[in-house]
């Protein structure tokens, strides 16, 4: 396997990891750090007997990762006995590296998962923020960690940031919002509202697949896509008689509009009608 080899890295032997903080993040991390051969040291706050303190930890290391909420990530940083060449990282998407500013070097390793249960990282795609020196070697740890490697700007100026996180938080929990409102919707009709999710879920799953094979607009379906304002009018005023508020279904109709008119599923007296009740005119 190819082994790592930053410059802290001394000849004959792999890099040593220290991760500070045993979140879930680490929980997913560390076997996988392991599963690729890598030497790991686990950094706690308050280390029992046998256990290393996040100071020891750290000194062992040629790379420090810092899985600790994000809102302490800088005072962690500050805490810790930096010495030249080692790198310091973090997996927070919203953080950036100027709060690992404490450290000789900073590298940001964002996995684009969601870690419920036992989840590990393999498959998802990660986001690297890095400088030259490291980038290189990071890509290749992604690699092994069985990842896809994202390479991000670096640095990454705070707009960017800002709409690259809540990108990825709206395709996370944005989607439980709509499945919400859709469960919202399945209990006004007199159905069992533990039954919906198990019911919804599905047609969820069969939305990502379809847009995974045909991309956003090539996937779109339902009233909007096929032109049927009949339809869409009856929905409004179901969410009107159940006493919910219709701007969230008319705010995602005129995405979709877009998406459907992009792929050219409506002629322009559709996409007119299908507007106007969207804008409630």
């Amino acid at each position: 396997m190819e082994r790592l080899t930053p410059e802290a890295a001394r000849p004959g032997r792999p890099v040593a990891h220290a991760v500070i903080g045993y979140g879930r993040l680490a929980r997913a991390l560390v076997p996988a750090l392991q599963a690729a051969g890598e030497r790991v040291l686990i950094g706690r706050r308050s280390a029992r007997g046998g256990e290393l303190t996040a100071a020891d930890a750290a000194a062992q290391a040629d790379w420090v990762w810092l899985t600790v909420p994000d809102d302490h990530i800088a005072a962690t940083a500050a805490a810790l006995p930096w010495r030249v060449g080692q790198l310091a990282l973090h997996c927070s998407g919203a953080t950036p590296l100027a709060a690992l500013a404490p450290a000789p070097a900073a590298a940001g390793f964002h996995p684009l998962k969601l870690l419920a249960g036992d989840a590990g990282l393999a498959g998802a795609h990660v986001g690297i923020e890095a400088g030259d020196a490291h980038r290189p070697a990071l890509l290749a740890l992604a690699r092994a960690l069985g990842l896809v490697p994202l390479p991000l700007p670096s640095p990454m100026g705070a707009g960017a940031r800002a709409a690259y996180h809540a990108a990825a938080n709206l395709a996370a929990s944005g989607v439980l919002a709509v499945l919400a409102e859709a469960q919202a919707l399945w209990t006004a009709a007199g159905l069992d509202s533990a039954e919906a999710l198990p019911a919804l879920a599905p047609l969820t799953r069969g939305a990502l697949d379809a847009a995974l094979a045909r991309g956003l607009a090539g996937a779109v379906s339902g009233p909007i896509a096929r032109g049927d304002a009949g339809v869409l009018a009856r929905h409004l005023e179901a969410l009107a008689v159940a006493g919910l508020d219709a701007g969230l279904l008319r705010e995602l109709g005129l995405r979709q509009l877009a998406l459907a008119t992009a792929a050219g599923r409506l002629d322009v007296a559709q996409a007119t009608a299908l507007r106007a009740l969207l804008q409630g005119r």
